[in-house]
């Protein structure tokens, strides 16, 4: 197998208040908002000028898998400022406030994102898969899952109906359909959401091994 790594690292602070309170659907939203805008603030306007500074990793990996062929894999982690080692630090530590990832397997493609508290723990999981059963055939889903810590807030699963082998930015235009919302997690999701749950956890140890070797 060979395997190509380009890493692109783009390094800076993004300005954040850290969570510590219990969280609640409502405030995760209300966070996922706020870096959604700051995520705005980082993409030039026509004139190419930024309102914020871009800062944050970018990883692209290409692989030639077997059975599959080839694989691309491109993963982008935002971060924030935690608490200083000593006043006037100006280097202060930073963890990772949210992660995106879109990637294929052979035709299927998958795009995900992944929100984190500032203990390093996912508060929010959004997925689009196609790799959720359904009648016997392989249907696009959206899966959305919020946390408290380790424990589930709720699960909302949709799929999307009429399409076959879509890719991502067709799927976005998609419209898709409720089929479950509750506190537990359905024996039928099971293994895309403990999937997305172990992603959230690489991309957490992926984050350390950079932050802490390229950062001063």
């Amino acid at each position: 197998m060979k395997k190509k790594l380009f890493l692109s690292l783009l390094l800076g602070v993004a300005s954040y208040l850290p969570i510590d309170a219990q969280n609640t659907i409502e405030s995760i939203r209300k966070e996922y908002q706020a870096v959604h805008e700051m995520m705005d603030l980082m993409t030039p306007d026509e004139d190419g000028n930024y309102a914020m500074p871009p800062e944050y990793f970018d990883l692209r990996v290409v692989q030639n898998l077997p059975a599959t062929g080839p694989h691309h894999e491109n993963i982008r982690m935002y971060y924030g400022e935690l608490p200083p080692k000593y006043e006037g630090d100006p280097y202060p530590p930073h963890f990772l406030r949210f992660a995106t990832a879109k990637y294929n397997f052979a035709a299927r493609e998958f795009y995900e994102e992944y929100l984190y508290d500032n203990k390093g723990r996912v508060m929010f999981i959004y997925a689009i898969t196609p790799d959720v059963v359904h009648d016997g055939k392989m249907v696009p889903y959206e899966l959305r899952m919020w946390f408290d810590g380790k424990r589930l807030l709720r699960l909302t699963v949709k799929k999307a109906e009429g399409v076959i082998n879509p890719d991502i930015a067709t799927l976005k235009k998609t419209p898709f359909i409720e089929e479950y919302s509750g506190k537990t997690i359905p024996e039928k999701y099971k293994e895309e959401t403990d999937r997305c749950k172990e992603r959230a956890s690489r991309f957490l140890t992926m984050f350390k091994g950079m932050d802490e070797n390229t950062y001063l």
